[in-house]
């Protein structure tokens, strides 16, 4: 009779055990879906803040160009006034020169 009981007692420590490891086994699995979906928002929390960066190298390039396009139509505007300043300069030297 005695080992009975002591057959019992252990099975039911093995299974108090067995049902602490599964316990156990199911808050750590937990953690980690819990970590895993962290991590995805963080990832898409990445993301949007690349597509914004994207958009802001976007809209900058954007306005870099057009301000090189107006510094190059400055740079012919200039150039074509000089030549008319040196046509005037020109004929105005002729003028007293007769």
């Amino acid at each position: 009779m005695l080992m009975k009981k002591i057959y019992v007692d252990i099975i039911s420590e093995k299974e108090r055990k067995l049902h602490q490891l599964q316990a156990d086994a199911e808050s750590a699995v937990d953690i980690v879906t819990r970590a895993i979906s962290g991590l995805e928002l963080v990832n898409q929390e990445i993301e949007d803040t690349k597509s914004e960066i994207d958009e802001y190298i976007s809209r900058l390039t954007e306005q870099r160009d057009t301000l090189v396009h107006n510094q190059k139509r400055n740079c012919v505007v200039i150039k074509n006034f000089s030549k008319l300043l040196a046509v005037d300069e020109a004929e105005e030297e002729s003028e007293t020169a007769s």
